[in-house]
């Protein structure tokens, strides 16, 4: 998992198409200076709030969009369908 920096997301550097998707819902929606946003896997963006709330956002192939997951409704990878 890596973190992101500010110069990296207003750069779009991510590792695949899908987090690029992501990420440009995730600027669209949110200020992300005010999140941690992290490259969690090849589909999914974590952000981590100033209140340490975790949130998973991933691009969902087969409807085409982004699918938002709570961080404190799952427990382990496996929940996430990953």
């Amino acid at each position: 998992m890596k973190k992101l920096t500010i110069e990296e997301i207003q750069k779009n550097d991510v590792n695949t198409i899908n987090q690029f998707k992501v990420l440009q819902f995730l600027k669209k929606e949110l200020d992300l200076n005010c999140f941690d946003v992290y490259l969690y896997n090849e589909d999914t963006i974590k952000v981590i709030d100033k209140h340490n709330d975790v949130g998973y956002f991933s691009y969902n192939k087969e409807v085409n969009d982004i699918t938002f997951v709570d961080g404190k409704e799952i427990n382990t990878e496996i929940d996430l369908g990953i």
